[in-house]
């Protein structure tokens, strides 16, 4: 169970295995969150008729711990080369047995250890009466980790002990680094107004901004992308060139905040969370901005922007998954079950010549709510041009997506997927969460699958009007 100190070049690795005693209600799609800190995507498959499953890509670029998602989340180790093997017993799951999963292949013993105790810490960090302060000091919220990852490191020893559980000492450093990064997860939102502060917090020793063995949990990356996202905020030019379409030069403003930081691998995190994206809007990233090539401590990480550049320069393409599972209502409110296939090719033929405009969201997502609330703005400006809203309910109740309608008046498009086919479409095409915003082309194909947000209703509107009189 090594850490691997830098990311590895691109390695086959296999999660695979079997689904057995299912019922018909079952899940029929397995998610594998890769939760890889650079790439962090999602895998989906629909199980065989024998329930076995498999999963192989080359996105794994160290060792850390990633998910499977069947009815519920299953934590387990992999590492860039590995086989991994799980044999699940549905009917266990569901009734929340300890024994319903088993391991084999790489990190076996440790896999059994730690789905063991993963919902355990979870139930239990998220179990304490009263919520991390986010208004209080740093120095006071820090306490409040200390004390929180304290007391359930006292729980979970009763707890492995009762269980007959044996924690190996890399198993149980593991999991101090996931408390404190599944605590400090809570506070994303922690005195946005203060940047000061937040800088205090999120970049409090406790959290070991440069320890590469905090990349073993994934939750560490999400911190490290808050704290990056503080240090370049203190360039209050940045967000102004970006959105003035200067890509170079704010990517040239980033490097030089950045580099003010340690050069080490988790500084390479960081500053790949922000180019990336970079390449999707600007695919001539690398060749306008030179300093990149000598920006990452770990070389390969240069090779493999200038691979998603060379990839965005051309027209971007997806597998055509057939996807079942997405009703649509009608204008007269009733509900129709749209065909299996490709949605995107649905919608293409559904609404030829036309720009889409598309907004996946949650009934339960806050911010989904509030930009459902700034969007007729939106449509109100685009009145009259050949661009149509459609809305995507993914990931909630039934029932809760026609009240929603009904209760915000939704304009536009209304399609929702169920629990199936909201995994299958979200990892087919690697969407982050909640809201998200897509746009596609008159010719059906997608644009972009980071288009801007209603609220941001200029820059919204450039990208929709570009697509209008380009295509």
């Amino acid at each position: 169970m090594a850490a691997i100190p830098v990311f590895a070049q691109r390695s086959a690795t296999i999660v695979a295995g079997q689904v057995v005693n299912r019922t018909a209600d079952a899940p029929a799609v397995m998610t594998w969150n890769l939760c890889d800190p650079i790439v962090d995507g999602r895998m989906g498959t629909r199980l065989a008729e024998d329930g076995t499953f498999r999963f192989e890509t080359d996105g794994i670029t160290r060792f850390h711990n990633a998910t499977l998602k069947y009815g519920k989340f299953i934590n387990f180790f992999v590492a860039p080369g590995d086989s991994v093997h799980l044999l699940i017993d549905a009917a266990k799951l569901k009734d929340g047995a300890s024994d319903a999963v088993r391991f084999g292949g790489a990190h076996a013993a440790e896999n059994a250890q730690l789905d063991a105790v993963s919902d355990y810490l979870i139930e239990r960090l998220y179990s304490y009466p009263e919520p991390l302060d986010k208004n209080g000091t740093p120095a006071a919220v820090v306490a409040q980790i200390k004390k929180r990852t304290e007391q359930t490191t006292d729980s979970l020893e009763v707890y492995v002990q009762r269980k007959g559980i044996a924690l190996t000492p890399a198993v149980r450093d593991f999991v101090q680094r996931d408390m404190i990064f599944t605590l400090a997860n809570q506070l994303l939102d922690y005195r946005r107004e203060d940047p000061e502060a937040r800088m205090a917090l999120f970049g409090d020793p406790i959290f070991g901004i440069h320890d590469t063995l905090n990349l073993n949990t994934m939750m560490f990356p999400y911190h490290l992308s808050v704290y990056a996202n503080q240090c370049v905020d203190t360039d209050t030019t940045v967000h102004t060139v970006w959105r003035a379409g200067k890509y170079a030069e704010a990517a040239r403003k980033i490097l030089r905040v950045l580099s003010r930081e340690p050069a080490t691998v988790c500084r390479d995190v960081m500053v790949w969370g922000w180019m990336n994206p970079f390449a999707e809007e600007f695919p001539a990233l690398c060749d306008s901005v030179p300093e990149l090539r000598t920006a990452f401590v770990d070389g390969s990480l240069y090779e493999r922007l200038e691979t998603s550049c060379r990839k965005m320069s051309e027209a971007p393409s997806f597998p055509d998954t057939p996807i079942r599972g997405i009703a649509y209502l009608n204008a007269d409110s009733s509900v129709t079950e749209v065909p299996e296939g490709d949605i995107f090719a649905y919608l293409a033929a559904k609404y030829p010549g036309k720009v889409l405009y598309i907004d996946v969201y949650a009934t339960w997502c806050g911010p989904c709510r509030a930009e459902l609330k700034e969007a007729p703005e939106l449509h109100k400006l685009m009145q009259g041009k050949d661009v149509v809203f459609v809305n995507l309910c993914l990931g909630s109740d039934r029932a809760a997506w026609n009240k929603l309608i009904g209760q915000l008046r939704l304009e536009g498009e209304n399609y929702w997927f169920d629990t199936d086919a909201t995994n299958l479409f979200l990892s087919t095409y690697q969407l982050p969460g909640y809201p998200t915003y897509i746009l596609v082309r008159r010719d059906g194909r997608i644009a972009t699958l980071q288009a801007g947000r209603p609220s941001d209703l200029e820059y919204t509107i450039r990208e929709i009007t570009e697509l209008l009189l380009t295509d």
